[in-house]
């Protein structure tokens, strides 16, 4: 970015709101992993608990 040249502020803006929306796909992304990752282990915990009631 240092050797960037910036005509104007139009070429700024654009790269400066191409940052933000892949920031933006970032976060809904690690949102979807951290949300697979709690029903996960939901699951796992019924699945222990009925494996449990049934050997027992």
């Amino acid at each position: 970015m240092v050797d960037q040249n910036w005509d104007d502020d139009t070429d700024y803006h654009q790269a400066v709101g191409r940052a933000w929306i892949t920031v933006a796909i970032a976060s809904c992304c690690s949102l979807v992993v951290i949300g697979l990752v709690a029903v996960a282990v939901f699951v796992v915990g019924i699945f222990m608990a009925l494996v449990d009631a049934l050997s027992g």
